[in-house]
């Protein structure tokens, strides 16, 4: 007798922004290690002295107004998850608004310390599933889980990209299909400066909802900046891609991918190498009068020999499309091909991979997506043969600043607020 299938109730719609303040977003995390905590910690003298010298050195960590003073109110209770760790508050004299601050070796929602989760967020990071991770440090696998999907409630762009001069100017975008719940979804993903932006998780691919999908990165980036306005985006395809994002950014400029074009063709002859390398010669051309006149080569060179149907059909779409992919020499420094956002949803295919698409609601799968992105932006590059690198990691990379040289300190610390820049800002 054949097994009747699982099925489960899954709320596949995106919820109404929440007009309140972000959960969290009142919570400063600074620089502190275990050792300084225990020592100076009691002592509200000596903790308003370790940040009095941080707030004009690093002011993004905290809220607006702190400049005029603050009052430091006291301690929490005892954590029940970390017995031993009491959270202090402050409260600004300008407002009188309350935070709550907490060292950078205190996870958030007090879910363990640095220095038990480092290794573990690292493999998690990787795509090893989370029973792996059970096997070998314990715990259960929605703790893992959880741990996950609560980092993904940060900003994704605010705890990546530290100072608005850094928004990158250039982007690449693209979805990705996914098994969610039995059914198939689309993750929007927003790639820049060697980074994941955006992801965000929707029931369709059509204009309408990657509209919304895509205005998550949009209203990340513009609490950072109001007036950010990219100059231009990769897409391939997909009009209603294209549309979004114009929708989202009047003044952009939408670069076709050349290389889903040639993919096309690639894909009906694999083994015709000559071909390929005659359709990437046109791609390197200089300029863009020397991109059309290779183009406008091409046909002709393909005439010469046998091809397929199917071979030439896509190199004469390749060619017709010619004036919307030298738009590109227009914009220097604009990305021609969306390498960077296949490259970053390559490692988040993996991640997918292992737990088998996503198993949970809207909300709570695209904050484990988010996480998971969260996570690689900030985890270390790869060792190489003992070479010294510039910079630990890809967010490192893009905002040319690190406040602490261990990097899952840095993530907690660059979340400080949520990575919003203003605690009152809504979502």
């Amino acid at each position: 007798m054949d097994a009747q299938p699982r099925t489960r109730s899954c709320y596949r719609e995106r919820m109404p922004l929440n007009e309140a303040t972000p959960r969290g977003s009142k919570q400063i995390c600074f620089p502190m290690t275990r050792a300084l905590y225990d020592r100076i910690w009691n002592d509200a003298g000596e903790v308003r002295r370790l940040l009095e010298p941080l707030i004009p050195t690093v002011p993004e960590l905290f809220p607006a107004g702190i400049e005029d003073g603050f009052h430091l109110t006291g301690r929490l209770q005892e954590s029940v998850k970390m017995p031993g760790i009491r959270l202090r508050q402050l409260r600004l004299k300008r407002n009188g608004d309350i935070f709550t601050l907490r060292p950078s070796f205190v996870m958030s929602y007090m879910m363990g310390s640095v220095d038990e989760l480092e290794h573990p967020l690292l493999l998690l990071s990787l795509g090893v599933p989370c029973w792996v991770v059970t096997e070998i440090f314990g715990r259960n696998e929605m703790y893992w889980h959880r741990l996950v999907e609560r980092l993904g409630c940060n900003s994704l762009v605010g705890t990546t990209v530290r100072d608005a001069e850094r928004l990158p100017q250039h982007l690449v975008a693209d979805e990705h299909h996914v098994d969610w719940c039995g059914e198939k979804g689309y993750v929007a993903m927003t790639a820049g400066g060697g980074c994941t932006l955006g992801v965000a998780l929707s029931d369709s691919a059509d204009e309408e909802h990657l509209v919304q999908a895509y205005g998550c990165f949009a209203e990340e980036a513009r609490n950072l900046d109001s007036q950010y306005q990219p100059q231009t985006v990769n897409t391939d395809g997909w009009s209603a891609t294209q549309n979004a994002f114009r929708t989202l950014f009047s003044a952009i400029t939408v670069i076709l991918c050349f290389l889903h074009g040639f993919l096309k063709i690639r894909d009906r002859c694999r083994k015709a190498h000559e071909l390929h390398h005659c359709v990437w010669e046109v791609y390197r051309a200089a300029t863009a009068e020397e991109f059309r006149s290779r183009m406008a080569a091409l046909p002709r060179w393909c005439q010469q020999g046998t091809w397929a149907k199917p071979v030439l059909e896509m190199v004469t779409k390749l060619v017709n499309r010619a004036s919307e992919y030298a738009v590109a020499y227009s914009r220097p420094g604009c990305h021609r091909t969306s390498n960077l956002v296949d490259r970053l949803m390559n490692r988040l295919k993996r991640v997918l991979y292992a737990g088998r698409g996503l198993h949970g609601h809207q909300a709570s799968s695209e904050r484990r997506l988010r996480g998971v992105a969260l996570l690689q932006n900030f985890r270390p590059f790869a060792p190489r043969s003992g070479q010294q690198r510039a910079y630990q990691s890809p967010a490192h990379r893009l905002s040319h600043k690190q406040y602490h040289p261990h990097w899952l300190h840095n993530l907690q610390i660059s979340a400080s607020l949520l990575g919003f820049r203003s605690a009152h800002r809504k979502r």
